[in-house]
């Protein structure tokens, strides 16, 4: 059998949708609310089925649709500095508190306004545990294979889909770099695509075992594998960045 690469898998499978329209806003907050608020219980349950915060006025957003079911399936966030209140901590600022080895510094270049936080990853539990199997659009369930070595190698990949359309997000911000709070076990995983993800923080109890990172511009474009950088070019062009972004 011939076995896909990563990015064709990925193409073949999913793509990553900017959502700048409100229906699609909509779309991310039920997937968060059924996600965070439903599953997870992290976030308290609301009566409009959507989950949003202060945040989400000052944030990009994606979202991931899976081609064969036409469902969406997954979205994330990028949140960038407040440009009412240029001074207002990130979210994983405060979060980390004292913890955090890190500091925004006007007088060395690091003011808030060149760095953003990635937030809010969820994907729908059908894809999380897919044997039970996908709503497709129409309603039906669509049971997913994952006998096939190349479906096992799709849910993972998922992820980092998620964490490169919104990385390709970022680059078009001009941002210099990006913080997120993650296990430290998903920090390795993205680490070995090449991700090199820095950690500047202690370890915190934060919806289980979390640990402030950050990456910059240049150490992802240096460090970032073969394949990956082919995916993430793929979703840069499907995003339509602007050409000086795309990885040489």
């Amino acid at each position: 059998m011939i076995h896909q690469s990563l990015t064709d898998l990925f193409q073949t499978h999913f793509e990553v949708i900017p959502a700048d329209e409100d229906h699609l806003l909509e779309k991310v907050y039920r997937i968060r609310h059924q996600v965070y608020c439903e599953e997870l219980g992290f976030e308290p349950h609301q009566v409009n089925q959507m989950e949003q915060d202060e945040a989400d006025k000052h944030s990009i957003h994606c979202l991931l649709l899976h081609k064969p079911t036409g469902v969406y399936v997954g979205c994330v966030r990028l949140i960038l500095s407040d440009q009412r209140a240029p001074d207002a901590v990130f979210p994983f600022e405060k979060t980390c508190a004292q913890s955090l080895r890190w500091v925004f510094d006007k007088s060395t270049g690091t003011c808030r306004k060149r760095y953003g936080e990635i937030s809010r990853l969820a994907i729908i539990s059908e894809f999380r545990r897919p044997r039970h199997g996908v709503l497709m659009a129409n309603g039906s369930i669509e049971k997913l294979d994952m006998g096939d070595v190349d479906a096992r190698k799709l849910f993972p990949s998922m992820a980092l889909g998620l964490y490169l359309a919104i990385t390709a997000m970022g680059l078009d911000q001009g941002l210099d770099g990006v913080f997120a709070m993650m296990e430290p076990r998903l920090a390795r995983q993205l680490h070995g695509f090449g991700i090199h993800f820095e950690q500047v923080g202690d370890v915190v109890e934060h919806r289980g075992v979390r640990a402030p990172y950050y990456i910059s511009r240049h150490s992802l474009l240096d460090n970032l594998k073969l394949e990956c950088r082919n995916l993430l070019t793929r979703i840069q062009d499907c995003l339509t960045v602007p050409q000086a972004l795309v990885l040489k």
